[in-house]
Formats: C-alpha cells, sequence, structure tokens
C-alpha cells in the first residue's frame, strides 16, 4: 500500500498531491477487513495525516458515494459508488485478452495445446487456445471452430456448472456419438456431470476424436453468470495414427532406409 508520504518522495510529483491522497484513502478503507470501517483518525495514522486532512480529502468521495460515513459512529467504509465503478470495469473485460497469459502457462507446463472456449448453443466455440511445446503435428486436422458440448472436455466442465435448463437443452437436441466412446445415454452423460463437478474437472477420453485426450475446468465470471471452459488435450502421435490406420509410419528425415534385403544376405553368408 502506498502512503502519502511514499507518493510525496516519488520524483515527477505534480501538483495533484490532494488527488493522491484521497486514493490513498480509498485504498485504505478497501483493505480494511472490518465491515464497521475506520474512524478519521484511524485513516490519518495510516496516512500520515491529520485528521482534518482526512475529513477535508473525504468530502468529495462522499458526495460521489465512493465513501460511506456512519451517522452513529462516524466510521469511513467504501461506499455503493466503488462498487458500481468495479462493476463497470468488470463488464468492460476482454476474456480472451484476460486469459492469454493463463493459456500460455498451461500451453508451456503442460506441453499439450490449451484451448478456451465459449458456449454457443449445445456446442463451444474456441475463442484461444496455444500451442504447447511438442504439441504441433499432434492433431488430426485443424482445431475445430465449434465442438458438441455432451462430448468435448470445455462443454462437460461447462454443463457441470450450467442450470439444469441448459442440461436439459442440451440433451434434447440428442447426443449423437462422434467416437465409439461417446456419451450418448441422457441418464449417463448427467451421472458424467454430477462426476464432474464433485473432482472440479471434467475428462474427454478419446470422446470427441479416437486419437484425443483432454481435461478441462470451468471459468465463471464474479457473477457465476457467464461461463467458459479452459482445457488443455493431447492426441496421439501422427505415426501412432497411421499405424492405427494401417499404413506406415513416415521415415524420419535425414534417416536412411534400412534395405530389407541386407538381412537375408548377413544370414546367407554366416
Amino acid at each position: 500500500m502506498s502512503t502519502t508520504a511514499d507518493v510525496a518522495s516519488r520524483p515527477g510529483r505534480n501538483e495533484s498531491l490532494s488527488l493522491r491522497r484521497a486514493l490513498a484513502l480509498l485504498e485504505v478503507c478497501a483493505q480494511e477487513t472490518d465491515p464497521a470501517g475506520l474512524t478519521a483518525a484511524e485513516i490519518g495514522r495510516r496516512l500520515g495525516v491529520h485528521k482534518s486532512t482526512v475529513l477535508r480529502l473525504a468530502a468529495p468521495l462522499l458526495e460521489s458515494e465512493l465513501l460511506r460515513r456512519d451517522p452513529t459512529s462516524g466510521r469511513f467504509r467504501l461506499g455503493p459508488g466503488a462498487l458500481r465503478l468495479g462493476h463497470a470495469y468488470l463488464s468492460s473485460l476482454d476474456v480472451e485478452t484476460v486469459a492469454a497469459g493463463a493459456l500460455d502457462d498451461l500451453a508451456r507446463t503442460s506441453g499439450c495445446l490449451a484451448v478456451l472456449t465459449v458456449p454457443d448453443g449445445v456446442h463451444v466455440r474456441l475463442a484461444a487456445h496455444r500451442s504447447g511445446p511438442g504439441s504441433a503435428g499432434r492433431f488430426p486436422g485443424r482445431i475445430p471452430a465449434t465442438v458438441p458440448m455432451h462430448c468435448s472436455a470445455t462443454g462437460k466442465a461447462i454443463l457441470s456448472v450450467a442450470g439444469a435448463a441448459t442440461v436439459e437443452r442440451v440433451v434434447a437436441a440428442g447426443l449423437p456419438p462422434a467416437t465409439g466412446r461417446t456419451i450418448t445415454d441422457p441418464g449417463e452423460l448427467r451421472a458424467e456431470l454430477v462426476r464432474t463437478r464433485r473432482r472440479g474437472f471434467a475428462v474427454d477420453d478419446r470422446e470427441l476424436d479416437a486419437d484425443l485426450r483432454a481435461v478441462a475446468a470451468p471459468v465463471l465470471d464474479h457473477t457465476g453468470g457467464r461461463r467458459r471452459g479452459v482445457g488443455a488435450g493431447r492426441a496421439r502421435r501422427a505415426d501412432a495414427r497411421r499405424r492405427r490406420a494401417g499404413a506406415r509410419p513416415r521415415r524420419r528425415p535425414g534417416r536412411p532406409r534400412r534395405d530389407p534385403a541386407a538381412g537375408r544376405r548377413r544370414h546367407r553368408t554366416a
């Protein structure tokens, strides 16, 4: 926390010392944990100013409702004006931009593809993604823009904290299988969402793509209303996918091609 003395000692200080002191006063009140608030004398001691200075600085803050003073005790605490400013700030946040740093960290530490998705009807829409080290080339084709909620990790994470109406809307739209492991039974999906809610994260065990496993957790805003899903997933290596499809794995660049006849020649010579 910055005190008035700290503010006054900063180079380049201009004539707006009163404004700086008023902001410091608000910060003191914001950090106070006692719901009764602080007296003018207590605020003055924390700021290093006289009680009369506190009363002078508080006057415009009271008028704008950034502060509230109890008429009986005379104690100060934050007012509804501070709440309005907080809500205005949160409403203006761009979640995708705010999440960029967290996605970078998740991709780097997990080595997987990290994604942020938002609800879009009975699907989730890709809002942002970051590739982890070594994850390039491990996904079959391009990353889809939307995927069904019922068979994706981020979709199930969002559904686990959504209301019953949202879950029933997804069920009513049908639960078509994307792979042989997709949950298509409504009762089984509801049970899976209960398990997800209890453990705090969702699992996609090759339910969306036969080569992909992923985990995800729900992300709520400050009201608990607007939901997002953040997850990390890794697919099988490309060679494993080709072997599963019956094709030979590709030869690594620079690696000499093996001559199958060489072994037979060595065997005859021996």
